[in-house]
């Protein structure tokens, strides 16, 4: 069996631009994966096309390794969010055609399950939205810090960023959690400021509490704020990347996303590693349906596996276009089934949410200098 040819499709939503691949064989059997990455999937569309055609076609598709090695180290310059999406959508793609092949779901393929059920949360930035996202079946939500309206100003978001804990706690109740994700935006002073805010609200961890040039900073945040979980790294794209956060043991939670890690080949490894330091395995997930389709194999075969993120929309609505039929159930996923990563999606019907320029609103400071978003 060979490797043929790799098509991409567009799938609009509110947010955002959904991108995914599918890739080919001589023998009829195809995989698919996803390249969503937030304003930048036309660089991503052109990177996957390259890496086909320099390092994939004509290969065995159960050559994963090798060709992940190839799409990695054979254009000299490596990394970064656009290569590594390209790379991890070609990868899962070929996870899903293996699964195929071997007649098995791909988490079989690596090592089989741990678990039997997949912890899952979902977003909210209101009481409204959390209640709803309870209702659908989610363990709980993760909200952000406080309103920006396109200007930052942090220090009177504290008083916001209490109101809407203690909302939100109040109407989902103990039995659900709720983790904080603070986008990278702010300093560590400020960040130390917002944990000492959300402690009383039995927060499940705290994601991303400054932004992700410098990981000695978060010596400081752990120092400060020790009683408080630590999560973060959806903005670092390989092991190699990782490699300081978990030998200097400055997170308690890693979190690489599947759609810009490198993959299912990559996001295992990175699992692994953490998983030596005694660090939980929190996937970033914020993506399409063929993202939590595959988030939901590595979660099943990590054995520090903790608690996975999963967009409502992705997997409630467009039902018309893929084919996935999972659902949270009283804060879990079952494990998916079928072979390979257990979704589809029909091209045809991905033709009404065509492509639309979309990038996220830019923030500034009230000064009127540039603040991060």
């Amino acid at each position: 069996m060979k490797l043929t040819g790799v098509k991409m499709f567009y799938c609009k939503t509110p947010m955002t631009n959904m991108m995914f691949v599918k890739v080919m064989t001589d023998e009829g059997i195809y995989g698919v994966g996803e390249a969503t990455v937030e304003g930048q999937v036309k660089a991503v569309e052109q990177c996957v096309s390259v890496l086909f055609q320099r390092d994939v076609l004509g290969c065995d598709p159960t050559d994963i390794n090798k060709i992940w090695q190839k799409m990695y180290r054979h254009g000299f310059w490596k990394g970064g969010y656009v290569h590594m999406t390209a790379v991890s959508a070609i990868d899962q793609a070929l996870w899903d055609i293996n699964g195929k092949i071997y007649n098995v779901p791909v988490y079989k393929l690596l090592g089989g399950a741990v678990r039997d059920k997949i912890k899952t949360y979902s977003h909210a930035f209101d009481v409204k939205m959390a209640e709803d996202v309870v209702k659908k079946g989610f363990a709980g939500v993760k909200t952000g810090e406080g309103k920006t309206m396109g200007v930052y100003d942090p220090i009177p978001n504290i008083s916001f960023f209490k109101e809407r804990l203690r909302d939100i706690r109040s109407a989902i109740g103990d039995d659900h959690v709720i983790c904080i994700d603070n986008h990278g935006r702010a300093t560590p002073d400020v960040a130390i400021r917002l944990m000492e805010a959300a402690k009383p609200y039995d927060i499940y961890f705290f994601e991303e509490p400054i932004p992700p040039e410098n990981s000695k900073a978060y010596k400081r945040i752990r120092e400060a704020a020790p009683d408080m979980t630590i999560a973060a790294g959806e903005r670092l794209f390989s092991r190699f990347e990782y490699r300081e956060v978990i030998e200097g043991q400055l997170l308690d939670a890693v979190q690489p996303d599947i759609c810009h890690c490198g993959g299912i080949t990559e996001i295992m490894k990175i699992a692994a590693m953490a998983e030596t330091y005694h660090i939980k395995f929190d996937p970033h997930n914020p993506n399409g349906p063929v993202s939590t389709a595959a988030s939901l194999h590595a979660a099943a075969a990590a054995q520090n596996f903790d608690i996975l993120e999963c967009a409502s929309n992705s997997i409630y609505g467009l039902d018309d276009v893929f084919q996935f039929g999972l659902k949270p159930k009283d804060g879990y996923f079952s494990l998916p089934e079928g072979p390979g990563l257990g979704i589809d999606f029909d091209e045809k019907a991905m033709e009404k949410y065509p492509y639309e320029f979309k990038q996220y609103a830019p923030n500034y400071a009230v000064d009127g200098s540039v603040a991060e978003i």
